[in-house]
C-alpha cells in the first residue's frame, strides 16, 4: 500500500508542471466567426486594460473624494498594442489633471462619474500620446468611489429684505 502512494504521488508531482504549462495554450483563442461564412474566423479587436486609476472629484476648488475607474482601450484590428508601451502613466497623468481641471462626476452626485465626459477626455488623451485612429473605442469597467459622500445640497434660499423707507430730507411738521 505504501509503494501505490508513492508511486501515485511520483505520478502527480511530475505530471503537474505540464498540465499548469499546456493550460495557457488551451485557454487562449478567443475567435468570432464570421457571420454567413463557414470556416472563416476573425479575430476580436486587442484591448488594453488600464490598471485601477484614482480620479479626483472637485467641487468648488475643494478634494471631495476619489473615485477608482477600471478602464479599458479597444484598438482597431489593425491597431498595434505595442503603441501604448510606456504611454499608460502618461494617460493617467493627463486624465487626474484633467480631473482638477473640470468637475467629471455627474451633476448632483460625489459618487459617480459622467461616462461621457469620462471618455470623451481618454480619447482626447489617448490621441495626443499615440496619435489619432489608434484607439477605436474606450470602455468603463467599474467605479468604485473611496467614500460615500452624501450629495451636494442646494444652496439654501435667502429671503429678500424688505427696501427700506425712503428718506426724506424734509422735516416733518406736525
Amino acid at each position: 500500500m505504501t509503494r501505490s502512494v508513492l508511486s501515485r504521488r511520483a505520478v502527480l508531482a511530475f505530471a503537474a508542471p505540464f498540465a499548469l504549462c499546456a493550460a495557457p495554450a488551451f485557454a487562449s483563442g478567443k475567435e468570432k466567426k464570421k457571420e454567413g461564412g463557414e470556416g472563416e474566423k476573425e479575430k476580436e479587436d486587442p484591448v488594453i486594460k488600464l490598471g485601477s486609476m484614482a480620479l479626483p472629484i472637485v467641487a468648488e476648488g475643494r478634494l471631495i473624494n476619489y473615485i477608482f475607474v477600471e478602464l479599458s482601450l479597444t484598438l482597431p484590428p489593425t491597431g498595434d498594442v505595442t503603441a501604448f508601451a510606456g504611454k499608460e502613466p502618461l494617460l493617467r497623468d493627463a486624465l487626474v489633471r484633467a480631473a482638477h481641471k473640470q468637475p467629471l462626476n455627474k451633476p448632483g452626485s460625489y459618487v459617480l462619474l459622467d461616462e461621457v465626459k469620462l471618455k470623451s477626455i481618454v480619447m482626447r488623451e489617448a490621441v495626443a500620446l499615440v496619435g489619432k485612429g489608434k484607439v477605436a473605442a474606450v470602455t468603463i469597467g467599474k467605479q468604485t468611489p473611496r467614500n460615500f459622500v452624501p450629495p451636494p445640497r442646494p444652496a439654501p434660499k435667502v429671503a429678500a429684505k424688505p427696501a427700506p423707507p425712503p428718506v426724506d430730507s424734509a422735516p416733518i411738521i406736525p
